[in-house]
């Protein structure tokens, strides 16, 4: 009997836990459960409401085709109000849709709004929107971009692809220090230095979080010095360990 007891108090909690969940609680249960129809549903009325999970679940659902056809539009849609919100995955996956539309929508120019929002974005001082702005003005380093022809996703504006990667670059975001050392080393977009581009691999190889990756930088980084004299190495060396982002 103390068993049987103790198993309907336990019931009895049960319940009392799920009538007392929240809207949120039972559109992440029912998501748990792929009960998409349900999860959208919950998600919709808390958008309404102005709730960010539910702005950022949305535009998830929307990128992969959750219970519905994927739409990358409506899916940048989604994730720009969970941005304003303050959700900083949301600015991720906004910026991700920017710099790949070309690939994810051949043939389809970016949505102007979606640029506009990504540089909202980027201008409140999200690395990862600046890095993004500046794949979608000029893809640095990318063999198969060609500046002469239309693509979709890219306005072909090399300026302000520099100025986009050295704002990220400021803040120590590998990606843009990568991408600006192609720039100079190869005189791309600016004057050609192996100074520069050195000390940002430099600075670019600590800060990468996977071995390859970071391998894959100091090998670009030791054939670019074959490419300058001693005294030049020693100069990009210092530069970088004086090197400090700005915040």
């Amino acid at each position: 009997m103390r068993v049987l007891a103790v198993i309907l108090m336990g019931l009895q909690l049960g319940l009392a836990s799920a009538a007392g969940a929240g809207p949120l609680e039972e559109a992440t249960a029912a998501e748990r459960r792929d009960d998409c129809q349900t999860a959208v549903k919950l998600y919709q009325e808390l958008a309404t409401q102005g709730v960010a999970r539910a702005f950022s679940r949305l535009g998830y659902f929307s990128s992969i085709g959750y219970c519905a056809k994927r739409d990358w539009r409506e899916a940048a849609n989604w994730y720009s109000k969970a941005a304003d919100a303050g959700d900083q995955e949301a600015v991720a996956s906004l910026s991700h849709i920017g710099r790949n539309w070309r690939f994810m929508n051949r043939g389809q120019p970016l949505p102007s709004e979606v640029y506009a929002e990504i540089e909202k974005a980027a201008k409140r001082g999200s690395a990862v929107a600046q890095y993004s702005l500046g794949v979608m003005n000029y893809p640095i380093g990318d063999a198969g971009f060609d500046a002469t022809r239309p693509t979709p996703g890219v306005t072909g504006n090399l300026a302000e692809a520099i100025t986009w990667f050295q704002r990220a670059a400021d803040q120590g975001d590998s990606d843009s220090l990568v991408t600006l050392a192609t720039a100079y080393a190869e005189g791309i977009g600016v004057a050609q230095d192996y100074v520069e581009a050195h000390k940002l691999l430099n600075v670019a190889a600590p800060r990468v979080k996977y071995a390859d990756i970071r391998n894959d930088i100091i090998k670009r980084r030791d054939e670019l010095a074959t490419r300058m004299t001693t005294a030049q190495i020693a100069e990009a060396q210092k530069l970088a360990r004086e090197w400090k982002p700005i915040r």
